[in-house]
């Protein structure tokens, strides 16, 4: 099992019900362990049981909590499948074993699962106090990353920014506040922010539908995508899965091409062959798919790679001179931070080679940019401030709030109930967040080069720090 990557979904960890279980079921009830390496890289998850549904937590994708969507509980046997694309079939070997199955997107390998957490996320919180670099350096070492920045600013002060630990676990050279961090899902309010220049320079508009742009290239296309708009897309509101089947992932794990237009349309393709999940409009489905088929769309209107349009419709009016896509660096010097993935020996190690050190390329609009905490911090600033000179008022309204009433997502933002702003990301090799704070005025970002169980909490309690740092 890899699960790749981590996106962030408010209220991710409510429970997903498939009914109560009768009291036969109890054998199964309780927590389960497992770890599957896969090309050399370990992933260990936990499995939760209980009579009202399933959750399973993926350890070294930075603790991420998924509910089971369906939960068959028939002793000895079990069935387990989650919305994302995955599957566990089971037996009861014994009352503290199950020999199984696991599948993700039609990949199945062996699982065994054996009863008791035998993996732990340390939880530990450290007392209240404001952000210093000692305390930074406690959480950096709590995180069991081998490096953590921070940056942060309050009105009318002058920006904070700090990092403490390693570019690399295997090697000693330290990390720079001008580093660059891959931000994973955090690309998508930018790509989300990129439609909103488009927008007023007239070249579409927030209901310009998937038919509109794509459907003469897309024949085969399910005819319930074709009247979804950029509002449906970017709010995750499209009913659209996750992401294409696994299966079919093997085409696009190549190296990017010069220009990647006709390989990221490929990609669209073949996920706009899936059934929908649900009604558009009603079902929140976080989708890597919806941003890809947004990019998709930008590149037909436009006529240049989404790469290209970011770059100048975005980074360059910002000033956001360290913003690039993919790892940051090149991956043979260590000039900049690398990413980093739990090995067979239970360690983490550093991703420098290409060819596994990030997503496929195709994922561009949906979690691809890496960035410096200062050129992040600005950007941030844009949100806050909804600088004149960037976007209109009603751009920036647009892109703040949730477009289909009652629900927390914006365009590429989570949404709390005070307005506030937030999302993380990771590619599994790297954790990133950000948040804003509308009434207090605060931005902060937080990056970790390693998605590790504790980069929640770790990230959680550098935010609390930065408000008292007033």
């Amino acid at each position: 099992m890899r699960l790749s990557r981590r996106d962030w979904i408010i209220g991710a960890g409510a429970l997903g019900l498939a009914g109560p279980a009768l009291a036969m079921d109890e054998p199964f009830h309780g927590v389960w362990s497992t770890a599957l390496v896969v090309d050399e890289v370990m992933t260990r998850f936990l499995v939760d049981i209980g009579p009202n549904g399933a959750i399973l937590t993926v350890i070294d994708t930075g603790g991420l909590r998924l509910p089971a969507a369906t939960m068959a509980l028939t002793p000895p046997s079990l069935s387990l499948t989650w919305s994302e694309g995955l599957t566990i079939q089971g037996r009861l070997a014994t009352t503290d074993r199950i020999e199984g199955t696991f599948t993700q997107d039609g990949v199945t390998q062996p699982l065994v699962l054996t009863r008791g957490a035998r993996y732990q996320i340390d939880n530990t919180v450290l007392s209240v106090g404001p952000m210093d670099r000692a305390r930074l350096r406690r959480l950096r070492t709590l995180s069991g990353a081998p490096a953590m920045g921070v940056a942060f600013e309050h009105p009318g002060r002058e920006p904070v920014i700090m990092v403490d630990g390693r570019r690399s676990a295997d090697a000693a050279a330290p990390v720079a506040e001008t580093d660059a961090w891959h931000i994973g899902s955090d690309t998508k309010s930018m790509t989300a922010t990129l439609v909103a220049r488009l927008v007023e320079a007239g070249r579409l508009n927030w209901t310009t539908t998937i038919s509109d742009v794509l459907g003469d290239t897309m024949p085969d296309m399910h005819p319930d995508y074709g009247d979804v708009t950029l509002l449906h897309l970017l709010s995750h509101r499209a009913g659209l899965p996750r992401e294409i089947e696994q299966k079919d992932m093997r085409d696009f794990k190549v190296p990017p091409p010069p220009d990647p237009r006709a390989v990221r349309r490929a990609y669209v393709q073949l996920g706009l062959k899936r059934p929908p999940i649900g009604p558009k409009g009603t079902t929140l489905s976080y989708s890597n798919l919806g941003y890809v088929a947004v990019g998709a769309m930008l590149e037909t209107l436009e006529g240049a790679p989404w790469e290209t349009l970011m770059r100048q419709r975005l980074f360059s009016p910002l000033g956001l001179r360290s913003a690039g896509f993919g790892p940051p660096g090149d991956p043979i010097a260590l000039d900049q931070p690398f990413g980093h993935l739990r090995r067979a020996d239970g360690r983490l190690h550093s991703v420098a080679d290409p060819r596994k050190n990030d997503l496929p390329f195709v994922y561009g609009p949906a979690g691809l940019v890496h960035i410096s905490l200062g050129d992040m911090l600005t950007y941030l600033k844009a949100h806050r401030n909804q600088s004149a000179n960037f976007l209109r008022p009603e751009s920036w309204r647009t892109l703040h709030a949730p477009p289909f009433g009652g629900q927390s997502m914006g365009l590429g933002w989570g949404v709390g109930p005070n307005g506030e702003l937030g999302h993380a990301g990771s590619n599994g090799q790297w954790w990133h967040q950000v948040h804003i704070e509308p009434k207090s005025g605060l931005v902060f970002c937080a990056a970790l080069n390693a998605a590790t169980p504790e980069a929640q909490s770790v990230v959680d309690q550098a935010l609390k720090a930065a408000r008292r740092s007033v």
